[in-house]
């Protein structure tokens, strides 16, 4: 009953957010503005303040934890590649491997690990996301484009990390592990503040603009066509990841925010990069649908299972 309480909270504002949608509270125009305030200011606030507040003297070899944490990210696309793609047209397949792993870490998943963990938990993800994003964008994208066109390019590559490089999320990261790492830290309490101050914007809207883009009317069509990218995002890759963690030994609070990290529904832009890339991106539309809706049944079983209730 814990679990199903702590992620409450989390779905009544999502629905919140669908409802206000329905009756056109809001507009376009301000859907995008919201968002860019998430993905420019908030999100970047709040991993930075994160890797720069975590406890790194719980991760004595750096190198170590960042093999286990990629890992997974590896052997989950590997696993699409030898399991899904039977059966499956070269668009939707190349869908698959891009979106198995592509988790909605930051809109859903850092609110999720505040209320469950609280601030350790939060700094527990963003050192396991700070040390994987860059693996992440690569694998994902790097795989999509492999199974699209049967060969990665030097150009493809090339704009992977272009835009990983123009990507705020992962340079905020980048720069708190500079820091870090070169004995900078810890922060002033007044640019901490500042942060906490910009970060604390980042948990409601962007639960509210989550639920403002669900269509609740496609959902159970939507399961049914996506079932292959829902089993692979929100039950195999979390279970991966739990054992991987577990076998290389890491502390409890790592494995638990990493695994519910990678229990979260499909990241909202990978519909984007899907159409942007030439996939079949309506399939990965219905499939962020319905993953959303899902994990409303997935998550609290993840949380109880991890024992990740605060």
């Amino acid at each position: 009953m814990g679990a199903v309480l702590v992620v409450l909270p989390v779905f009544l504002v999502i629905a919140l957010g669908y409802l206000l949608h329905l009756k056109c509270f809001f507009s376009p125009q301000t859907m995008t503005e919201n968002n860019r305030l998430l993905y420019y200011l908030a999100m970047p606030a709040i991993l930075f303040r994160g890797v720069m507040n975590a406890r790194f003297d719980t991760v004595p070899n750096t190198s170590l934890f960042a093999l286990s944490v990629c890992l997974p990210y590896a052997i989950t696309t590997l696993l699409v590649w030898v399991f899904a793609r039977k059966g499956e047209t070269r668009e939707r397949f190349a869908t698959l491997t891009l979106s198995a792993t592509r988790g909605n870490h930051f809109f859903a998943g850092l609110p999720i690990l505040a209320l469950a963990m609280g601030s350790e938990g939060v700094e527990a993800g963003a050192i396991t996301l700070a040390f994987s994003l860059p693996f992440l964008q690569f694998t994902s994208i790097g795989s999509g484009q492999l199974a699209l066109l049967g060969k990665v390019t030097l150009r493809s590559l090339g704009l992977t990390a272009l835009r990983l490089f123009k990507n705020p999320l992962f340079l905020s990261c980048l720069f708190a592990l500079v820091l870090v790492f070169g004995g900078l830290g810890p922060m002033p309490k007044w640019v901490d503040s500042t942060l906490k101050i910009l970060a604390d914007i980042s948990t409601g809207l962007a639960l509210l603009m989550l639920g403002a883009k669900i269509q609740l009317a496609s959902f159970f069509s939507a399961a049914l066509k996506t079932w292959k990218m829902l089993l692979f995002k929100q039950i195999i890759h979390p279970i991966v990841f739990y054992l991987v963690l577990r076998a290389f030994g890491l502390p409890d609070l790592i494995v638990q925010a990493g695994t519910l990290l990678a229990a979260m529904p499909e990241a909202v832009n990978t519909a984007i990069i899907a159409r942007e890339m030439g996939m079949d991106d309506e399939y990965c539309a219905m499939g962020t649908t319905a993953s959303v809706l899902l994990s409303m049944f997935t998550l609290p079983v993840w949380i109880a299972l991890l024992g990740a209730v605060q």
